[in-house]
């Protein structure tokens, strides 16, 4: 389902920018104040706080920039693509790749990124799931600046996605690196676009 030809710049750097911001936005919120601990916080961590929450905001529409992008890219198939999961045939098709990548474990075989577009697409649109999580909880903590209570119970929702998150950009990540280390050139295509 997802193709390994080079994506459009747009596409490319928007998820690049989107990563970082991503990894600032976890780094950050380690030493942030919350803004209902303002009281007792230092003027550097409410400064992070603001920090985290305007690069959530810009974050948030990157994302919407990004779905936007990939929408006109997949058209109509776009949720078939990244959801297979929705469907009888996206979920056979990434039951068959997941057996191909499990039965590869024991021998230390990995396919090769070609036999496991289904399987990588439904990843990507697990990340967009979860970065769609954070952008609406931080924009709905966003415009109840002013309710401090309500904004605390949402940030605690908020906060949930953390560690899913982070699981995510680890087995991303490593992923990457590992069709990378086997020659097959992803982060090559993706930074140079070759």
């Amino acid at each position: 389902m997802t193709d390994l030809k080079p994506r459009g710049a747009s596409l490319r750097y928007s998820h690049a920018v989107l990563a970082l911001a991503v990894l600032h936005q976890l780094i950050g919120s380690e030493w942030m104040s919350k803004p209902w601990r303002f009281k007792e916080a230092s003027a550097w961590q409410i400064q992070l706080y603001e920090l985290h929450e305007w690069t959530g905001l810009a974050a948030s529409l990157l994302l919407v920039l990004l779905i936007w992008s990939l929408w006109r890219r997949y058209g109509a198939d776009t949720l078939a693509r990244f959801l297979p999961w929705l469907s009888g045939v996206g979920r056979s098709a990434l039951a068959g790749e997941l057996r191909g990548l499990l039965g590869g474990l024991p021998r230390l075989q990995a396919p090769d990124a070609s036999q496991t577009r289904v399987l990588a697409a439904a990843v990507e649109g697990l990340g967009v799931l979860t970065l769609l999580f954070f952008a609406s909880t931080g924009v709905a903590m966003w415009l109840l600046e002013d309710q401090l209570e309500l904004m605390h119970e949402i940030g605690s929702i908020h906060e949930w996605g953390a560690l899913p998150l982070k699981l995510y950009l680890a087995g991303h990540a490593g992923m990457a690196l590992i069709h990378e280390w086997r020659g097959e050139g992803l982060l090559r295509r993706m930074f140079r676009g070759a």
